[in-house]
């Protein structure tokens, strides 16, 4: 049963390559942190990194089918994305992935009739 019409999964589909974008940029980031010696920071952003390409990466996969798991996929991703956000407080990312969380997630769970020609 498919719960996401073929025009919202061309939309999240969208959004979750940016996702990936700015999680493969943080991780290039935190190995410069790393490399520069402050380990607490380089690992926390590491492990948002390894977090954020993980949701995103599961819910592009899984967008292909456009069913129930799809949307628990990109809904976990929404929620990993304004986490990520909090815990990178005091960077300009603290801005970025509630922000670009809450559009997956207003775009995650809003309803859509994939049933509608458009």
């Amino acid at each position: 049963m498919t719960v996401y019409s073929s025009d919202r999964v061309g939309r999240l589909r969208l959004v979750l390559a940016i996702v990936v974008a700015i999680a493969v940029l943080v991780a290039v980031l935190a190995a410069f942190v790393l490399a520069s010696g402050d380990r607490t920071a380089g690992l926390v952003a590491l492990v948002v990194a390894g977090l954020l390409l993980g949701a995103s990466g599961a819910a592009l996969k899984l967008l292909g089918e456009a069913g129930r798991g799809a949307k628990i996929a990109t809904v976990a991703t929404g929620v990993v994305c304004v986490l990520s956000g909090l815990v990178l407080v005091g960077t300009w990312l603290a801005l970025l992935l509630p922000l670009l969380g809450l559009g997956v997630l207003f775009l995650a769970l809003i309803p859509d009739d994939p049933e509608a020609v458009r």
